[in-house]
């Protein structure tokens, strides 16, 4: 009789585990996705770089720029959280070396740089994603 709780309880652990990562990725992949702004409509004011921004997945598609950057306080009325935003990223900032660095290598292709937004990489720095249009 205790062989069939055994096998009935493993029975239900991977079913409700299935169902909770299925349900973290339906909620991940439900992120609403605010639509690419022209970098040089982005702001850079009060942002300074702590340290150089580095490139990666650089292609004709765009590229990914990752940099540790200190900001002085946000706009009034904008909530870096987006408690109060509709659009995702819309009080986001960009260092001004980092948007000089997305407009070159985008123009290197003969194409528009335009900033869809930014993630934070587990040591806490920038990353900013910009595709070429």
């Amino acid at each position: 009789m205790s062989t069939s709780r055994l096998s009935s309880l493993q029975c239900k652990i991977p079913k409700s585990l299935i169902a909770a990562l299925g349900l973290i990725v339906l909620t991940g992949c439900a992120a609403q996705q605010q639509p690419p702004r022209d970098v040089s409509e982005v702001s850079s004011v009060d942002t300074v770089l702590l340290f150089g921004p580095s490139t990666s997945d650089a292609s004709e598609e765009g590229v990914k720029i990752t940099y540790a950057q200190a900001s002085m306080g946000f706009d009034s009325g904008c909530n870096p959280n987006q408690t109060f935003s509709d659009d995702l990223n819309d009080c986001a900032k960009l260092p001004s070396e980092v948007k000089t660095l997305a407009l070159d290598h985008c123009a290197s292709f003969g194409l528009k740089a335009m900033f869809v937004g930014n993630t934070t990489n587990w040591l806490q720095q920038t990353v900013s994603n910009f595709t070429c249009e």
